[in-house]
C-alpha cells in the first residue's frame, strides 16, 4: 500500500491510476499549417468555446473527450488560457477547430522565448481579458489621496433615566 505522506482527508482515496504529473513530456509545438496557437476568450457551454488566433481570427473551439471527464482534472480549459488548435481541413473559411493542447503558464513563458513563434498578440489578449469581467472593465490601479474629513461632535439627547452607582453597592448580573 502507498504510504500517506501528504496527510489530510481524502488524500489516499483518489485512485492512483488517475494521478499523473502535469509536465508529462516535451513542449508540443505546431507541426503544420492547420495547427495554430490561440487564446480562449469565452466559454460558450456544451463543449464549445470562443477562440482568437494570433491573426485575430475568431473561431469556435470544440472541447473533445481528451479534456472532459477524468482527464479534465489535469487539462482544465478556462477563459483566457493559451491553447493549440487544429483547424478543419475540409472548411474553406475556418469557423470551427478542435483543441489539441492546453499550455501551462510555464510553457507559455517557453513559447514567448522562442524566436520562431510569435504569440505577443495572444498574451496581450490574455492579459486584457483578465482585467475584464462581465463586460465591465476592472481597474487594477488605485490612487489613494489623503483627505481631511471634519468631524463635528454630536450632542445626544438627555435620557430620563439616570444611572447612579454608589461605591458600596454591588451590581447583581441577574437583576439586569
Amino acid at each position: 500500500m502507498v504510504k500517506n505522506t501528504t496527510g489530510g482527508t481524502g488524500t489516499k482515496s483518489l485512485a492512483r491510476k488517475n494521478q499523473r504529473e502535469n509536465s508529462g513530456g516535451a513542449l508540443r509545438l505546431p507541426e503544420c499549417d492547420l495547427e495554430k496557437i490561440a487564446c480562449v476568450t469565452k466559454m460558450l457551454g456544451n463543449g464549445m468555446c470562443e477562440i482568437y488566433t494570433n491573426d485575430n481570427v475568431k473561431l469556435i473551439g470544440h472541447i473533445r473527450n481528451a479534456f472532459r471527464g477524468k482527464n479534465k482534472r489535469h487539462n482544465l480549459i478556462t477563459a483566457h488560457s493559451i491553447v493549440m488548435i487544429g483547424l478543419h481541413e475540409w472548411e474553406k473559411t475556418p469557423k470551427n477547430c478542435n483543441i489539441m493542447v492546453i499550455y501551462t503558464p510555464n510553457q507559455v513563458e517557453q513559447l514567448k522565448n522562442m524566436p520562431n513563434i510569435k504569440i505577443d498578440h495572444l498574451v496581450s489578449l490574455q492579459l486584457e481579458g483578465a482585467s475584464f469581467q462581465k463586460g465591465k472593465r476592472i481597474v487594477n490601479d488605485f490612487d489613494f489621496a489623503e483627505e481631511q474629513i471634519e468631524i463635528t461632535p454630536q450632542i445626544l439627547p438627555k435620557s430620563d433615566i439616570d444611572f447612579k452607582l454608589e461605591e458600596n453597592e454591588e451590581i447583581d448580573v441577574d437583576d439586569i
